[in-house]
């Protein structure tokens, strides 16, 4: 009987889920992102790295805008995007309403020479973006809008090695509706 239960069980549950909507990053339609900030300094140039192509990558980030894309509303999007040489690195602007979360994952090949942060316009920190300040281990941030209005926010996709190719990647963004405390709101 337990069997023949976990077998009805287990199916609903992966049916359950959202499948994520497969977006190709160049598709996407461009947009002025946020502007350059301490709170998006360069994490590139340590050892191993030539003093030319550390001054290369810096000259090509003093912009006066960050590229960025605009991402469509959606509950699991899925954008395959990659980072291009040699600024390393793109922004995502994201639409929220009130009181809803997103939380954008990253995954590649190389995960570990990557870092997503969240910021607003400015490329500073605001409620609802203070808990990214936690180190997870893991190229994510999350979002969730406190306010009574719908915000905009940006995701910016950096890299912490000077790439000389093409490094693609999947970003994931997941969008919830949450209660005042952070929560998931219960339906």
């Amino acid at each position: 009987m337990r069997a023949w239960i976990m077998g009805f069980l287990v199916p609903g549950l992966a049916l359950a889920q959202t499948p994520a909507v497969e977006i190709l990053g160049k598709a996407l339609p461009v947009v002025a992102g946020p502007m350059p900030s301490e709170r998006l300094r360069d994490l590139a140039g340590g050892p191993g790295n030539s003093g030319i192509d550390v001054k290369i990558r810096r000259s090509a980030r003093r912009t006066g805008f960050l590229p960025a894309v605009e991402v469509p509303r959606g509950e699991v999007l899925a954008i395959t995007h990659e980072i291009s040489s040699p600024a390393g690195w793109q922004a995502y602007r994201v639409d929220t309403a009130p009181g809803e979360k997103i939380h954008a994952r990253l995954r590649a090949d190389h995960e570990p020479w990557f870092v997503v942060k969240c910021v607003n316009r400015n490329g500073q920190l605001e409620q609802g973006m203070l808990q990214n300040l936690i180190r997870t281990g893991n190229p994510e941030a999350t979002y969730v809008n406190p306010g009574k209005g719908p915000v905009t926010v940006y995701f910016v996709v950096d890299t912490t090695e000077i790439l000389t190719g093409k490094e693609p990647y999947v970003l994931t963004l997941t969008r919830e509706k949450v209660n005042g405390a952070g929560e998931p709101a219960k339906p």
